[in-house]
């Protein structure tokens, strides 16, 4: 009888810790967005079409479903929102320990923004040493030929930003990688 109040406790407690755990992270993103939706100066905001979604969900965005609507894509520093009418994706750009290392677009038709972001994560064990892992995601945002000079405004911003501040680049990036010049991250 105790055996099975135990385990039936112990279960209680881990669904109660899933289900703060999960809370949690759902107010985080409901704020991330919104610090997104309330940015009064966006780098750029705009409207895909439904066959500009379409093809987007195709060629870049495999977590995207084309169901017939139009898209609204919101970037800002922090990072990028996309909505549909059935759904929504978040990415995370330089929030938090995170930097935008890489933004490029050609400007031309078929060409997306890419940008590549980077974060390290310091992880300290039990003999007090630090293990420390370095990650990088690359982005390909389709961009409308009409929203070209918007674009290539975020290029400009991200290139500058980190220009101004090549700490942020070199500190997330591993020792045994070359830095390029400038933040010039091959993509």
């Amino acid at each position: 009888m105790f055996d099975l109040l135990f385990i039936a406790v112990v279960i209680l407690l881990i669904a109660a810790g899933v289900t703060g755990y999960l809370f949690y992270r759902r107010r985080v993103r409901a704020k991330e967005i919104a610090a997104i939706l309330d940015d009064p100066n966006p780098l750029a905001v705009w409207t895909y079409t439904p066959e500009e979604w379409r093809r987007a969900v195709e060629d870049e965005f495999s977590w995207g479903r084309s169901d017939g609507s139009s898209a609204q894509i919101r970037i800002c520093e922090t990072g990028i929102y996309l909505k549909t009418d059935s759904q929504s994706h978040l990415i995370e750009l330089a929030n938090g320990p995170k930097v935008v290392t890489f933004a490029g677009y050609r400007g031309t038709e078929g060409s997306p923004l890419k940008l590549r972001v980077r974060w390290k994560v310091v992880r300290h064990n039990r003999r007090g040493g630090e293990e420390v892992k370095y990650y990088k995601e690359d982005y390909r945002i389709p961009v409308p030929l009409r929203e070209k000079d918007t674009a290539q405004k975020v290029v400009d911003f991200f290139t500058a930003r980190l220009q101004n501040n090549l700490d942020a680049y070199t500190a997330v990036v591993p020792d045994d990688e070359p830095i390029s010049l400038f933040g010039k991250d091959s993509f």
